[in-house]
């Protein structure tokens, strides 16, 4: 591959990481999400290849459960609403760009804003380049008719995949998933009592 575009592919793959996972989810149609409000995880995990849990799983489950319960939903492995699975895997591919004609630099303010622009002319071809996609999968389960409700997925593409950098991805990967599962207001705050606020207010009542 020709330095040149070797160049530009590095810049594609390390702009595709800054602008972080590619995230694509699908609900049930005609489900009341309302209705499901403890979880659970499903037993055994996608991402267990034995009868342990290994170090995603692990990690999978902590963010789960500090999201799910940071939006009021309550973890309950005796009687849960809804289970959770997960998948995850790491995948080689190899791509194509092709860049006709030449590269043009924007300098100090951009073009468009009249700055002041350089540039270097030069004919980058086409070419072959490797990179990985590492994939997570989220789905919610009914617990009670183990039928899936909800799924998401985050894509990853990085040129070189390292262990060291799993923690992160796996951390951005389940915020962003789960930022699009389909979370009803929780009670109280559109002004309806919880069980909570109801005791309170009788507490108060009973108070000389």
């Amino acid at each position: 591959m020709r330095p040149a575009l070797l160049f530009f592919v590095l810049v594609l793959l390390g702009g595709c990481a800054a602008m972080g996972p590619e995230i694509h989810s699908q609900r049930r149609s005609e489900t009341d999400f309302a209705a499901y409000r403890s979880f659970a995880f499903f037993s055994p995990l996608g991402t267990d290849k034995a009868e342990y849990a290994s170090l995603v799983s692990q990690q999978l489950k902590a963010e789960t459960r500090r999201v799910l319960e940071a939006r009021d939903y309550r973890y309950a492995p005796d009687a849960p609403d809804m289970l959770i699975n997960f998948t995850f895997g790491v995948r080689k591919h190899s791509g194509y760009h092709s860049f006709p004609g030449s590269v043009f630099y924007g300098g100090f303010g951009g073009r468009r804003r009249g700055g002041v622009g350089f540039g270097y002319q030069f004919p980058l071809g086409g070419g072959t380049y490797p990179y990985q996609e590492s994939i997570l999968g989220i789905d919610i389960i009914d617990a009670r008719t183990k039928d899936v409700l909800w799924e998401g997925e985050a894509i990853n593409r990085m040129r070189d995949f390292n262990k060291e950098d799993l923690a992160p991805i796996l951390k951005i990967a389940v915020e962003k998933i789960l930022g699009q599962y389909p979370v009803p207001e929780a009670a109280g705050k559109d002004g309806a009592k919880t069980p909570e606020d109801s005791g309170s207010a009788n507490a108060s009542a009973e108070s000389p």
